[in-house]
């Protein structure tokens, strides 16, 4: 009788409580740190030939919950550098340091960006920060984290950092179960994740009475690791190459430039 009694209590819970359905949880004051590097190499190709850009960032980055499911995000350490055929250049970042962004995030991992800093004008000028949450997290599915389970989702944005400026963002996600694996003492679950992505933005140049628009479509292909037991992301690892154009347009004057952007980073929970 007691182990009927126990089947019939088990029955009457949600599946998702069995199935110990992945979550993200963030309890108030409890500060996630991460440490993020991206490696990025652009290559335009002009009538009068090629023109390679790279460029480096290095982050630290802070998240709190302060209320509900409401977080604030800042950097606490922020380095950006570029090299181009004039030489290397480092952006001076000092200025966007604890500069708040807030966030909701769902339990699901989906997070949207309620408000982002405005940046100073020297910083915004050469990179745009305020797609940093964007495709921060990944989303969890509606059951238990198990190897060959599969989900996908979608994940669009289309306010720009600058009133100025245009952006457009679409990221189909896929993200299938690979196995476990242990970091920094912690269990985790290793996924795999495929992403389809479509950039649109433009941008009015300084120097002339023009616009710079590009158009950016391609594949990202890279791993996470989510740990269920302390309901976080522990790390994330990726790559990506998309194609696409620069227009210029003009004083009557359009100019297409093929391009290519390809980027790698890594994220990773900081103890």
């Amino acid at each position: 009788m007691r182990i009927i009694a126990t089947i019939a209590a088990l029955s009457s819970l949600p599946q998702a409580t069995i199935a110990q359905q992945p979550r993200y949880r963030l309890t108030p004051n409890d500060t996630l740190r991460y440490r993020e590097i991206i490696e990025s190499h652009v290559q335009l190709r002009p009538p009068r030939g090629p023109v390679t850009i790279t460029g480096q960032r290095e982050a630290t980055i802070a998240i709190v919950l302060t209320r509900g499911d409401t977080a604030s995000a800042w950097y606490e350490q922020l380095t950006s550098s570029r090299t181009e055929p004039s030489g290397e250049h480092r952006l001076p970042m000092d200025s966007a340091l604890h500069l708040p962004f807030t966030l909701l995030l769902a339990p699901g991992g989906r997070m949207t960006t309620l408000s982002a800093p405005v940046f100073p004008a020297e910083i915004a000028r050469q990179t745009d920060l305020s797609h940093e949450f964007d495709d921060f997290f990944i989303s969890l599915p509606d059951s238990a984290l198990r190897p060959g389970r599969s989900w996908i989702d979608t994940v669009q944005n289309g306010i720009a950092g600058r009133p100025q400026d245009t952006y457009q963002s679409r990221h189909i996600r896929r993200f299938r179960v690979l196995g476990d694996t242990v970091v920094a003492a912690m269990n985790g679950m290793v996924i795999d994740v495929e992403q389809t992505i479509s950039i649109r933005s433009s941008s009015p140049m300084e120097t002339q009475p023009a616009t710079i628009g590009t158009e950016l479509d391609g594949h990202e292909q890279g791993t996470a690791v989510f740990a269920p037991a302390a309901n976080r992301l522990l790390s994330r690892v990726r790559h990506a190459h998309l194609e696409g154009q620069q227009v210029l347009q003009g004083q009557a004057r359009r100019l297409t430039v093929p391009m290519t952007y390809d980027y790698a980073s890594s994220l990773s929970l900081l103890p």
